[in-house]
């Protein structure tokens, strides 16, 4: 699509990005087997990609989901599946403010399967899993990939690539303006990293 890894500016970072992060993001995605994530603690920014291409999300009652990009000056992660992972009003709220969301509240919004204590989170999925491996492995990958598909025919990766663009569009401005690619100044004032959720 772009030109590689080496290729200066724009260019290569985009390329990095897109390899990187969006498409092992909607590789793991189209696993043809179920997956599961186990989650605990944070999972800020970049962790979203780790969580989101799952197939069931069982997070622990301490777990919280934030995307604090905005106030790096970015709009958000690389896999911008917000709409769809948390619905458009809470996506709205999670993003232009960088909200710290329960797992309390994401289990409400419909974002993950299950809020369980922390101790009981590993016995639960592996519970959950060992259930799932007992069904057939084409049923499963037929199931998956009909799911799947209701939600690209409702234009899901015309919004992650929409999503993708801007997220590039605002490296560059950053670079443009600042001579690197995000406000770094977060560091110092982010509600995430230094005032708690």
């Amino acid at each position: 699509m772009w030109g590689g890894f080496r290729q200066p500016g724009a260019e290569g970072q985009m390329a990095h990005e897109l390899e990187l992060y969006l498409g092992f993001s909607e590789r793991w995605r189209t696993l043809p087997k179920p997956t599961i994530a186990q989650v605990q603690g944070r999972v800020i920014a970049g962790g979203l990609l780790l969580v989101w291409p799952w197939d069931i999300i069982f997070a622990s009652d301490d777990a919280v989901f934030v995307d604090n990009t905005i106030e790096m000056g970015i709009s958000g992660v690389e896999m911008f599946a917000h709409p769809y992972e948390m619905g458009i009003r809470s996506a709205k709220e999670a993003v232009l403010t960088a909200r710290a969301i329960t797992a309390r509240d994401a289990w409400e919004a419909g974002h993950i399967n299950r809020v369980v204590p922390r101790a009981d989170l590993e016995p639960t999925v592996l519970d959950y899993a060992e259930r799932v491996a007992r069904a057939p492995d084409f049923a499963l990958a037929l199931a998956k990939q009909a799911i799947n598909t209701s939600d690209d025919v409702q234009k899901r990766s015309e919004i992650v690539r929409l999503g993708f663009a801007n997220h590039h569009l605002l490296h560059s401005h950053w670079v443009n303006e600042n001579g690197y690619p995000a406000d770094l100044s977060y560091f110092k004032a982010s509600s995430v990293l230094n005032k708690g959720s």
